[in-house]
């Protein structure tokens, strides 16, 4: 059992908490046994795992680090005191668990060949906001995201926490130049949406049943003009107008389900 936080292998671990590193690696971490399980059984390609005491003293955790130990015998197993994964933890209470895994790498196609919305979520900064989006688009049968240069990194502890798990399923492409992403989106048949507050055509009255992409600007700040001005038209979400705008990860799944809400009625009306 590893018992000091100053063991070489903590402090390498501990850089993981650095966005650079988790690049320059290609690897980040998860913690807790909820999205172990998740991780565990959706595909992940696990490095290490890393646990204490405390997931042995559950039922639950015991299990899990049971079928862990099956199905990735040749990951590398660190046994850690519950004080050195407290060290390592980006939580208030750990769970016993902490694994490391490798970065997965999405292409243009896997956002293409799948049905519903695209959305481009442009220099969002919060991690709470990117990690519940991931979850909205999953929840809303999205195709997928692009997440413009600038955006806070998908891997960020926070964020991975926040998606529940979505991050592992829904593909996703990052770093993407924005210009850029709209010539592929057209290239890839879809209409182009900027989302503004107070302008545009409102939500309903677009038609989302075609092939369609959807930008999301930066808390705050909102879409540069330039992205708005090259954008084939622009959305609203009609609101009371004593309220100023919505939170970007609100405006995001109001949209993705006004998509979803529109192609059932469309599948429904085909069948009838």
């Amino acid at each position: 059992m590893i018992t000091s936080p100053s063991n070489p292998k903590i402090k390498d671990l501990r850089l993981l908490k650095q966005v650079k590193h988790r690049q320059a690696r290609g690897e980040y971490f998860i913690e807790g046994v909820r999205l172990a399980e998740e991780a565990f059984g959706s595909g992940q390609a696990v490095r290490r795992i890393v646990y204490s005491p405390r997931l042995e003293n559950t039922p639950r955790g015991a299990a899990l680090l049971y079928l862990a130990r099956k199905k990735f015998p040749t990951a590398e197993w660190l046994y850690v005191s519950d004080q050195v994964l407290d060290s390592l933890s980006d939580t208030r209470t750990h769970q016993g668990i902490l694994a490391i895994l490798e970065r997965r790498e999405h292409r243009w196609e896997d956002l293409g060949k799948r049905e519903g919305l695209i959305l481009l979520l442009y220099e969002l900064q919060d991690p709470g906001n990117l990690g519940t989006i991931f979850r909205v688009t999953e929840a809303g049968k999205g195709a997928g995201l692009v997440l413009s240069r600038g955006t806070i990194d998908p891997f960020n502890p926070k964020v991975v926490r926040a998606s529940r798990a979505s991050l592992f399923r829904l593909p996703f492409l990052v770093d993407q130049d924005p210009v850029d992403s709209l010539r592929v989106f057209r290239s890839l048949g879809c209409r182009v949406w900027a989302t503004a507050a107070g302008e545009g055509t409102p939500l309903w009255e677009v038609d989302l049943n075609l092939p369609a992409a959807v930008l999301f600007g930066q808390e705050g700040a909102g879409l540069p003009a330039e992205l708005v001005e090259a954008a084939d038209g622009v959305l609203t979400i009609p609101m009371n107008p004593e309220v100023n705008s919505l939170n970007v990860a609100v405006s995001a799944g109001l949209v993705v389900y006004e998509a979803l809400r529109q192609r059932t009625i469309k599948v429904v009306s085909s069948e009838g």
